[in-house]
């Protein structure tokens, strides 16, 4: 019963060095350094000139929380990039809300077959990439 022990904490531990070998192959990319940031894009319901939508650009880039905004006259479509830590998107739709801007979540879908898709969940992908940064001592 020891024996079977041993060699399971010795497999682990090897399992262990050789992950933080892995992690330590490679320097961390730029984007390692850099806070998360999630995308929201909503679709204006009233046709918004270029003069509305500097002004909501304006006024949403001095929200603590929000990077960038864009607002695209052709498409009428306003683009958000914020940082889910600071500021929620409940809190970006809140303060739309509250400016009296009527729009709806941009939809995206697409008519025909569904595209291919990867298999593994991309949470479990970004938790890989925040681990092995973790043991990185680059």
């Amino acid at each position: 019963m020891k024996k079977g022990i041993k060699i399971t904490i010795y497999g682990l531990a090897s399992l262990f060095v050789a992950f933080v070998v892995y992690a330590n192959s490679q320097p961390k990319p730029l984007h390692a350094y850099a806070k998360d940031s999630q995308l929201s894009v909503y679709q204006l319901k009233k046709p918004a000139t270029e003069q509305d939508l500097q002004k909501i650009n304006d006024e949403l880039e001095q929200v603590q929380g929000i990077s960038a905004v864009a607002g695209n006259t052709e498409s009428q479509m306003l683009s958000v990039v914020f940082h889910p830590n600071e500021i929620t998107e409940t809190d970006v739709k809140k303060w739309l809300s509250e400016k009296s801007i009527s729009f709806e979540k941009a939809d995206f879908t697409t008519v025909g077959p569904p595209a291919a898709e990867c298999p593994v969940p991309h949470e479990y992908i970004m938790g890989f990439q925040k681990i092995k940064y973790a043991l990185n001592f680059r």
